[in-house]
Parts: structure tokens; sequence; C-alpha cells
């Protein structure tokens, strides 16, 4: 077989290989469920319900990240039901981190990631770690603060300096710049430990200190 033959046959199976893919691409985005909004009260996370089909993460990861997402919600749904973390929250975790791996830019996901280890080990290093990533990769994201602010008052996160720093931040820009989330600021107050409460009472007041009665009415 000359080179001229090879050089064809090889052209053709790139064609049926990309075409191949083309084809499964097409048929996974008809049969993809849709993202969901990422929910911005932390005591009101309703997910999709459903299946999430897995052979499709292996096609898109656009689509692996979408499918993730709606495995954690509904993981740290049931969970908030069952009253703690569970072999569902085990497998969701799992599925998110292999979504992580090919779109670790992903903030809602590295947020969905800090709920469902909230869940499994509240304050711990990995929900830590989560949560840092989801303040340094949307910081001014106003969809994501509700729940951020809530994770980091519900336990004792705040020790760590660096995320008490991005906290206040959140809290400053919600008064500053999101008045239509002071309502979600009360309501963290309100689920906060004692610690998380103190927390949120000097950073607002030393921003707005007319707010903070608001915060403990």
């Amino acid at each position: 077989m000359n080179s001229s033959k090879r050089f064809r046959i090889a052209l053709m199976a790139l064609a049926l290989v990309v075409g191949g893919y083309g084809l499964v691409s097409i048929v996974a985005e008809l049969t993809a469920a849709p993202r969901p909004a990422f929910p911005t009260d932390p005591t009101k996370i309703v997910a999709p319900a459903g299946d999430v089909p897995g052979w499709l993460d292996a096609v898109r990861s656009d689509l692996a990240s979408n499918h993730a997402l709606i495995a954690a919600l509904q993981a740290i749904q049931h969970g908030k039901v069952a009253g703690g973390a569970s072999a569902e929250n085990e497998r969701a975790r799992l599925r998110v981190r292999q979504a992580l791996s090919a779109a670790p830019d992903d903030a809602e996901l590295w947020l969905a990631l800090a709920l469902l280890e909230t869940q499994h080990d509240p304050g711990g290093p990995t929900a830590l770690g989560a949560l840092k990533m989801a303040y340094f990769l949307a910081p001014g994201d106003a969809r994501l603060m509700p729940v951020r602010l809530d994770i980091a008052t519900l336990s004792d996160a705040l020790i760590d300096l660096d995320l008490a720093e991005l906290a206040r931040g959140d809290v400053r820009l919600i008064l500053l710049r999101q008045p239509g989330l002071k309502t979600a600021l009360v309501r963290t107050y309100r689920r906060a430990s004692k610690q998380g409460k103190a927390f949120l009472e000097q950073a607002v007041q030393a921003i707005d200190p007319a707010f903070v009665g608001a915060l403990r009415s």
C-alpha cells in the first residue's frame, strides 16, 4: 500500500471519528438535563427531580458540570430531610469532584461541594477549601453571597482569617451595593452560630451601624 492510500484511509478514519463524536454530542445535547439556577436561599434548596444520566459526562465537560450540580442539589435537599450526610451525599461529592477536575473554574460547583462537605463534616478542611474556591472564582457574584455567608457563619469556620476576610467582603457588598440581599443577611444571622453572629454584628457595625438592630430584631 502506497503512502497516498494510507493517507486517504487515515483521513477517512479521522472523518468517521469526528463525525461520530459530533453525532454523540448532538444526542447528548438533546437528552441532557438543563443546568438549574443556583439557589439563593440555603434553607430552601429544591433540586430538579429525576435521575441524572451519567454516560453524558464523558462526552462533554459542560454537561458533566450541569449534571454534577443537579446531583449535588438533590443530595443536599435529601440530606436536609434525612438530617445529615448519606450514601447519596458521598456519590454526589465524588461526581462533583470529577466534574471539577475538568472544569475547575466553576464557582457554583465549588459552592455545591462546600454544601455537600458541610453536611458530611461541618467546619471540616475540605468544606472550607471548597468555600474559599467559590469566593476566589466569583468574588462579586451576588447570587452566591447568601449561601457563602450561610456556610461561613454556621460553624467556627471564621477562625480562618482568610475566610473571615472573604466573608466580610460579602457583607460589605450586600450593604453597599446589593440592598435586595439584606433580608438574606438577616436570615443568615438567625441561623448563624454564636461566633457567626458576633462576626456579622462586627462586620455590619463597621459599614452600616444602623443595620445592626435589624439583624437582632
